[in-house]
């Protein structure tokens, strides 16, 4: 098996891409594609409506995953953070990336529902069950990732790279001309 470059985990928030979605979706570990009735269904099924994050929560998951991803030493090349879903780009781990997320989800999801439950919303989950790493192999391939999950960040007017525990694939060059 080749060597993994990186890793890009895609979570969603709870109820925001169901299974039969029209973009697919992961059921039972395989990829099904669109389905309106499934969708429907388990739409039916919900007690609660889609979580969406806010703008102040979403600036939480971020510190609180940042916070977390250098407490471990994790190396992150790009992340991030809409109301409905997130990206992260890890370097290659150290742990099972299975262990990683469910700490972050973990940790996050206790945040946020712990200041959700005091003003009266009792739902148990934040994010999507499940996990969705792609691993990847291929240096192109990561390069289009990490551009992919930076130009999300330019999209809604942040910087390709807003915070401060992001650490480049490829460190800017420091310049060593003489004064």
């Amino acid at each position: 098996m080749p060597n993994t470059l990186g890793i890009h985990w895609i979570a969603t928030t709870h109820g925001t891409w169901l299974h039969g979605d029209p973009r697919g979706s992961w059921n039972n570990g395989q990829l099904i594609g669109p389905d309106p009735f499934l969708q429907a269904a388990i739409n039916k099924r919900m007690t609660h409506d889609a979580i969406v994050l806010s703008r102040a929560e979403i600036i939480c998951v971020a510190s609180d995953m940042g916070h977390t991803i250098t407490e471990q030493g994790h190396r992150v090349y790009a992340a991030t953070f809409h109301p409905t879903h997130l990206h992260i780009i890890f370097a290659p781990l150290p742990e099972d990336i299975s262990t990683t997320i469910a700490r972050l989800k973990k940790r996050s999801a206790n945040l946020i529902l712990k200041v959700r439950r005091n003003l009266g919303d009792d739902r148990k989950h934040l994010w999507t069950k499940g996990r969705f790493p792609v691993f990847i192999f291929e240096e192109h391939h990561l390069h289009n990732a990490i551009q992919y999950v930076r130009r999300h960040n330019t999209r809604i007017g942040l910087p390709p790279d807003p915070y401060d525990w992001i650490q480049p694939l490829h460190p800017p060059r420091q310049n060593n001309r003489p004064i």
